[in-house]
């Protein structure tokens, strides 16, 4: 823990409660003495449906209400290795993967031995099972999701994107304070209704502090 507090500050921004049923509106952070902070979504218990995530801005920590752009963040992903390609050819990014026992996954990248995907629908592959890609390619699985922590780079289409309806997956979204634009130093978290009863905690990761002391900012006033 050498870094915390003198390289980054985590402050939750929701608790976890199991009656998130509705929209889910994050405490409102400052970004005024700090350059930059990662806004981490967990999902435990899978939702009932898709749930759109966007942010918000304002002046101060208040009502935030004008809409704040981003088109990067990241998603839980995972290693699916395999073997005896039908084809040389590299699956194409976005192809869904799916496995002979009803896994499917989306490929980020295919690198000739190995799928690296960035979401899944729940159901596990099977180790030795035939996967086949959308694009008509065909593999054979050896190594079934492994490296399952690693954070795929994304892009938000219309500054938007939806949490899958799947348990315990993470979503980051890297915000730098100029992002946010002349005269709003402050941001916050929207979730749309998830439709059932869940686990969802959002937390803020802030670095670059333009304070150095044995104790950062807050950055839940301004």
């Amino acid at each position: 823990m050498l870094g915390f507090h003198k390289d980054f500050v985590v402050v939750p921004l929701t608790w976890p409660d199991a009656d998130q049923t509705g929209t889910i509106s994050s405490d409102i952070i400052s970004l005024k003495n700090y350059s930059h902070v990662d806004f981490v979504i967990k999902v435990g218990t899978a939702i009932g449906k898709a749930a759109a995530v966007t942010l918000n801005k304002s002046a101060a920590v208040a009502a935030a209400t004008v809409a704040l752009g981003f088109t990067r963040y990241y998603s839980t992903g995972f290693r699916l290795k395999y073997i005896t390609p039908s084809v040389d050819t590299a699956a194409a990014a976005d192809e869904t993967a799916t496995g002979g026992g009803g896994g499917i996954g989306y490929v980020y990248q295919d690198t000739g031995t190995e799928l690296i995907c960035y979401a899944f629908n729940g159901t596990t592959y099977v180790d030795a099972e035939t996967v086949t890609l959308s694009g008509g390619k065909t593999v054979v699985a050896s190594g079934i999701q492994i490296d399952e922590d690693i954070m795929i780079p994304r892009t938000a289409a219309s500054n938007t994107f939806d949490l899958a309806a799947v348990a315990n997956k993470q979503y980051i979204i890297p915000i730098d304070a100029a992002d946010l634009g002349d005269g709003y130093d402050c941001a916050q978290v929207e979730i749309a209704d998830c439709d059932t009863v869940t686990y969802i905690t959002i937390d803020a990761i802030l670095s670059g502090a333009r304070y150095m002391g044995a104790f950062g900012k807050t950055a839940l006033y301004d």
